[in-house]
């Protein structure tokens, strides 16, 4: 609102603070503002987006004086009504909790207030015209207001409010009453909103982090299970210093083997020194080659010597 068009509102301080001789209520419109500053505050502490969609409906209504509230988003979502001054509240509760669509089409005000971003005005002499008739009819209302929640420059919904029951209907001040709303609401909507994805992505890191510890875990047992030779389940014992060999993941047969083969030794020669069938010492050899990552027997020969003198 411009600031000429608040004076005219306010009206001039000493009117509304109250002068010397005799206080003075607020202007309504002071009032109902502080009340809708003072409904986001509490939507603001909900802590979290669902909270903030189930009570919106009631803060803006309260806030306002409004007979009824309803949040929507083509579909009635949430809706809170005086009972005391809503003759139909049982009727329109039930078709809110019916997920009755509100088709989009080129007479409804909802396609206004996506075109145009900002809050309508629809009274008597439109309601007929432009709302949707369903749920006019099960409403009964006579006139209402309406406006449209934009978070990230789109429409994620609307607000909608009327005074069924009361002696005045809707007009341009609640218009502009729930057009302040409706803004304001979308910012404590984003905020929050941005919290909980703050808080699930947190929530994915942990797991991450939680799924890369374990399988650090199975890293470091399959690491110490080197030490244990597949067809000869023996853990390695230390060495006459106490450290556990740097071969030990070989077996004292493929160890005893590959000694040979070191002395130049062939597969012949190296089954009759140790009394085994040729056959016996290639399969240890392939084994030995599996182990030790290599191809050849002139590189497994290197690499056993090298695990030995302690450089692998």
């Amino acid at each position: 609102m411009r600031a000429g068009v608040e004076r005219d509102v306010i009206g001039p301080v000493s009117t509304v603070c109250g002068g010397a001789d005799r206080p003075h209520a607020l202007d309504p419109f002071v009032s109902c503002r502080a009340r809708i500053r003072q409904a986001l505050e509490r939507l603001g502490k909900a802590g979290s987006t669902e909270l903030i969609r189930a009570s919106a409906p009631r803060e803006l209504a309260e806030a306002c004086e409004f007979t009824r509230a309803m949040l929507s988003r083509w579909v009635p979502l949430q809706l809170y009504t005086r009972d005391d001054l809503d003759p139909e509240a049982s009727h329109f509760r039930a078709y809110v909790e019916g997920d009755n669509e509100i088709p989009l089409t080129n007479l409804l005000a909802e396609t206004d207030m996506v075109r145009r971003r900002t809050a309508v005005l629809i009274d008597q002499s439109l309601v007929r015209r432009r709302a949707f008739k369903p749920i006019i009819e099960v409403a009964q209302s006579p006139g209402y207001v309406a406006a449209p929640i934009l978070v990230e420059g789109r429409t994620i919904g609307f607000l909608h409010a009327d005074r069924v029951g009361q002696a005045r209907l809707v007009d341009d001040d609640d218009r502009r009453h729930i057009q302040a709303f409706a803004g304001e609401l979308a910012v404590v909507y984003q905020c929050v909103r941005w919290s909980e994805r703050l808080a699930e992505r947190e929530e994915r890191a942990l797991s991450e982090l939680e799924r890369a510890a374990k399988a650090l875990r199975l890293i470091g047992s399959t690491a110490a299970c080197l030490a244990i030779a597949p067809d000869n389940p023996q853990v390695a014992r230390p060495d006459a210093e106490g450290a556990i060999r740097r071969d030990a993941f070989l077996t004292v047969r493929e160890r005893e083997i590959l000694d040979h083969v070191a002395d130049g030794a062939t597969n012949r020669v190296v089954a009759q020194r140790l009394s085994l069938s040729e056959d016996t010492v290639k399969t240890h050899m392939r084994r030995v080659l599996r182990k030790l990552r290599v191809t050849t027997r002139g590189a497994a020969v290197a690499r056993y010597l090298e695990i030995r003198r302690g450089v692998g």
